[in-house]
């Protein structure tokens, strides 16, 4: 309907331009460049074009030029009516005269004379002061196209089951086919017949109903036939397929059904091959074949198991008759010469699947925000095309910004409140106020469509601006802003310790609050801006290096020099010892350096350095700086105090020792297995004495005489320790558990004699030291 209104339309126009013809090997326009005219426009674009629906998409379908002093102008296509994506963005092309272009519309898909004949293309070239418009119209001519058959019929062709008492002239089968080509007519016609001389004993007429001017005779006739049918159109294009029909014997005596009688529903839309009914003879009986009495398009039977299914997807919005269908099937015996007819009636029930279809499908527009409560801002229409939904219900559905700003009346969407404008939400959201009516039918479950509400309000100047477009006065090297988003940047680096705030005024103009465009105020503000401290700045020691001479009585754990280091940020500084060589020697307390233990200048013993180099890196948790301590030790000795010697009390030592008690049957197994263990043992050991006794005779006899460790006097002999010290086999000293213990608790530290290699103990504090090693001494056999 939509493309015949247009037809009627424009060909009531009184059109004097020619029209041009384009098919798919269409040729460019050539038609000769004209004068250059001072202002864009079209040259010779025709009114009228004629496209082939058999035109292959990409195809040029006209040509004209344009002009314009641009050297790329720009041609857009506005509008085409009715609205369809079936032409390209036009191609533009600069000719030999200056100003004038070639323009070409390209096909961008297929075009079907049976959907749309008329296309209505408004141009528009791209001016300064909008568009330079025009429009043709694109006339789409019918080309004939063949006819369809059914898939099936045409390979490998049907087969249909006719008993041999069907009456002469009744419908054996009707060839689905159709047309694609409105207002053409179709013919059926059989072009050939097996057996060769039955060709004149059946008819198709022109509705693909095959039928027989004779009956058919199962004992001495034949049992089947093959046609080939024709379909043609009026311009002999045509399809064909095959009809094999076979005969089946009728038996006088009636096949009995276990349901002669069905009645079954079924939901449209289940698609081909859903599972209607099952049809079933007595099962006594063999070989049995189901049929239709007569033909049922939406449905088919199968032919051994009787289960009826549907031919095709069953819609009643778009066949109102399938709500009922009563469905007669034969049963035929051919080993027992039997049939018989059941009833099954078909209920087709329908399904809510189309949601409401709404008009207008998205609302928008523009309205000032001074628009009055009440008004109505359209309508809205909405239908539901499935059977039994007739129901809709309307129901807005607002967010946030647009909450209580409208209302439904009717089908009219209407202001509710006032729509304004200076509002924090609608700003955010560029100043549109959004909504959606929900459509809803009464089918079950329930469907929906949502029509989007887009409205833009535009503002009125009511109010004194605030901070609308923000501009910095000029001056200020720290800080810019953006004069339309308000964003306050900064233009160089703060510094904390230079200036801790800065302020900065900001002069506010509003501007497009009005249709009157001078109608501006201007406001002025200050924006304080803290800095906040960061840890940008390394410590700074001054000096970066000591020098300090110190003797090698200073205790252990008195400062030596402390570190003069500053951090301009104020963070908290700690000190570490870097160089590993020093690092056992010295430690910080802070920034103060001091020695972990006292030097030592023992002549044949422990020697320290009398020179150290110490490098300090100071941190405040990210930056850090280094600082080099030189220190000499001057070498002094002090008088070796007297060592008391106490006699320390018993320490009583509590252990506890924890029991375990065990379950008495393991306490069994364990002894059961002791036993025999210690009983293994005992036979392994009498054994290795028994061989092993001449060996230890000889033994004893080859044994030597062994001294006795002896202590050593001043003339270097040995003899037995009463203080608890006793010589090992190898000459060296060991020590009761009591001294050692001593030992331990009266010294804090150990170290090995460069000279002579021997180790000892030392006290740091007091200065007395121990050796633990002796010279090996001489062992007299």
């Amino acid at each position: 309907m939509e493309s015949v209104f247009f037809s009627a339309l424009l060909l009531s126009a009184t059109l004097q331009q020619s029209s041009v013809f384009v098919d798919s090997q269409t040729t460019p326009n050539t038609t000769a460049p004209v004068s250059t005219p001072q202002a864009p426009g079209f040259v010779d674009l025709p009114v009228w074009v004629e496209v082939l629906e058999s035109t292959v998409p990409r195809s040029v379908i006209t040509q004209f030029q344009i002009h314009s002093s641009s050297p790329d102008p720009e041609l857009h296509i506005l509008s085409v009516t009715p609205h369809a994506a079936v032409f390209e963005t036009p191609m533009v092309n600069p000719t030999n005269v200056s100003d004038i272009f070639t323009a070409q519309i390209v096909l961008n898909g297929s075009v079907d004379y049976e959907r749309v004949s008329l296309y209505s293309v408004r141009l528009g070239i791209v001016s300064a002061s909008g568009y330079i418009q025009q429009s043709f119209h694109v006339q789409i001519i019918d080309v004939n196209e063949p006819p369809e058959c059914e898939t099936h019929f045409q390979f490998p062709g049907v087969e249909v089951c006719v008993p041999e008492d069907a009456s002469p002239f009744g419908p054996l089968y009707t060839v689905l086919a159709r047309d694609q080509d409105e207002n053409d007519t179709i013919t059926f016609e059989i072009s050939q017949a097996l057996p060769v001389s039955t060709i004149r004993r059946f008819q198709i007429d022109g509705r693909g109903r095959i039928t027989s001017n004779q009956t058919f005779d199962y004992q001495n006739g034949p049992r089947e036939f093959s046609l080939s049918v024709v379909v043609r159109d009026r311009q002999a294009s045509n399809c064909s397929g095959t009809v094999r029909i076979k005969v089946l014997k009728v038996y006088t005596q009636p096949l009995d059904f276990l349901l002669p009688v069905q009645n079954v529903s079924l939901l449209e839309n289940q698609g081909a091959g859903a599972a209607v009914a099952t049809v079933r003879a007595d099962p006594s009986v063999s070989a049995v074949f189901y049929t239709f009495v007569k033909l049922y398009p939406p449905y088919k039977i199968g032919r051994e198991d009787g289960v009826i299914r549907t031919a095709y997807n069953l819609d009643l919005e778009a066949d109102a008759t399938l709500t009922q269908t009563v469905l007669l099937v034969r049963a035929l015996s051919v080993l027992e010469d039997r049939s018989g007819t059941a009833t099954v009636t078909v209920n087709v029930l329908d399904v809510n699947e189309h949601p409401p279809f709404c008009s207008p499908s998205v609302i928008i527009l523009t309205v000032p925000e001074t628009t009055e409560v009440g008004r109505s801002l359209g309508s809205i229409t909405c239908l539901d095309i499935d059977v039994t939904n007739h129901s809709i219900s309307l129901t807005l559905i607002e967010n946030d910004v647009s909450r209580f700003r409208f209302r439904l009346r009717d089908g009219q969407l209407q202001v509710n409140s006032s729509l304004d404008y200076d509002i924090e939400g609608v700003a955010a959201n560029h100043f549109q106020y959004e909504a959606t009516i929900l459509a809803t039918d009464s089918g079950s479950p329930a469907l929906s469509t949502e029509v989007q509400v887009l409205i833009t309000v535009t503002p009125v100047n009511e109010f004194d601006p605030q901070v609308v477009s923000p501009l910095v006065l000029p001056g200020h090297a720290l800080f810019s802003i953006d004069p339309i988003g308000g964003q306050l940047y900064l233009r160089s680096e703060l510094d904390f310790e230079e200036k801790h705030f800065h302020t900065v005024k900001v002069q506010a103009v509003d501007f497009d609050q009005d249709v009157d465009r001078t109608n501006q105020r201007t406001s002025v503000t200050d924006i304080t801006i803290q800095v906040q401290n960061v840890n940008d700045n390394a410590p700074v020691c001054d000096p970066v290096s000591y020098e300090s001479t110190i003797f090698s009585t200073l205790a252990a754990g008195v400062g030596i020099i402390t570190l003069t280091c500053t951090d301009a940020d104020g963070d908290a500084l700690t000190a570490t010892i870097t160089n590993g060589a020093v690092v056992d020697r010295f430690q910080m307390n802070g920034l103060t350096l001091s020695s972990r233990n006292v030097f030592s200048f023992v002549p044949d013993g422990v020697y320290d350095d009398t020179w150290y180099e110490v490098t300090v890196r100071v941190s405040d948790g990210k930056f850090s700086t280094d600082a080099v301590v030189y220190i000499t030790v001057v070498p002094w000795s002090t008088t070796k105090p007297t060592t008391p010697t106490t006699t320390k009390a018993p320490r009583v030592v509590t252990v506890l020792r924890g029991v375990w008690a065990p379950e008495p049957w393991f306490v069994a197994v364990l002894t059961l297995t002791g036993a025999l263990l210690l009983l293994t043992v005992g036979l392994l050991t009498w054994a290795m004495c028994t061989r092993n006794s001449t060996w230890e005779k000889e033994e004893q006899s080859l044994s030597p005489h062994r001294d006795s460790v002896q202590k050593k006097d001043g003339m270097g002999n040995h003899t037995a320790s009463d203080e608890g010290e006793k010589m090992s086999l190898d000459g060296s000293v060991s020590l009761s558990r009591v001294e050692i213990h001593e030992d331990v608790t009266r010294f804090n530290g150990k170290a090995q004699d460069p000279v002579s290699g021997r180790s000892y103990l030392f006290n740091s504090v007091t200065g007395e030291r121990r050796w633990l090693d002796t010279p090996t001494a001489d062992t007299h056999v």
